[in-house]
């Protein structure tokens, strides 16, 4: 479902998309056929303006094996999706009696593709990985790492390795297409928010707001983590 017109190119997206929707899914080519885990990422500043990414995963994680220094890695990062149904064109197709023939539903969605080649991060990086991490996540207030008892803190780290990715290419696409006409935009909003389910009111927001730039699509997803 990529098209030419839903794509962005402007790499301040980077930041915003990884700092709101951190949780990836990581991909390597092993020797097995392609290999994928989960993790949360942190952005970094890197060499080019498309940054950087930093993670860890367990070392008894079967991708490990082939999670070496060099190797390409892919990076998937998703934002919100929901199914777009054509009977909320409510300004292309008023009443019962419309013709629909011509029109079909969709699904919108956002989703940014990273590519880079992987390095290790040594203990002081992995150290300040983590602690970014519960910074991003814990509520004010909340846990810190400080809090863990020093020979935890020492052995599980043991238990993982860090890696950093220089995003070398990305491809992000935001297709949050209001519908056939841009009239038709209020009867999707209502719609999805009538409906309700998984991320039905993040997509309404997106659509609600958005007027096709980079700027306004940065704003709207850092607003959903408020």
């Amino acid at each position: 479902m990529h098209y030419a017109e839903y794509k962005h190119t402007d790499a301040a997206l980077i930041q915003a998309l990884v700092e709101t929707f951190p949780f990836a899914a990581i991909s390597v080519n092993g020797a097995e056929g392609p290999r994928i885990a989960h993790a949360p990422l942190t952005f970094r500043s890197g060499n080019a303006p498309t940054g950087a990414l930093e993670f860890h995963l367990a070392r008894a994680n079967p991708i490990a094996r082939d999670m070496k220094t060099g190797v390409p890695v892919t990076i998937l990062v998703q934002g919100p999706g929901a199914a777009i149904s054509p009977s909320w064109f409510s300004a292309s197709f008023p009443g019962p009696e419309s013709d629909r023939s011509r029109t079909a539903p969709t699904y919108n969605y956002i989703s940014l593709i990273m590519h880079g080649r992987l390095t290790f991060m040594d203990d002081p990086a992995l150290q300040r990985q983590i602690k970014d991490l519960v910074i991003a996540s814990e509520p004010e207030g909340g846990w810190q790492t400080e809090e863990l008892a020093p020979d935890l803190w020492q052995g599980w780290r043991k238990l993982i390795q860090g890696y950093r990715l220089e995003i070398a290419s990305f491809d992000l696409t935001a297709k949050l297409s209001p519908g056939d006409v841009p009239e038709d935009r209020r009867g999707v909003i209502e719609g999805l928010l009538r409906r309700g389910v998984l991320a039905d009111t993040s997509m309404a927001h997106l659509i609600g707001g958005y007027d096709g730039t980079s700027e306004t699509l940065q704003s709207l997803v850092r607003s959903l983590k408020r």
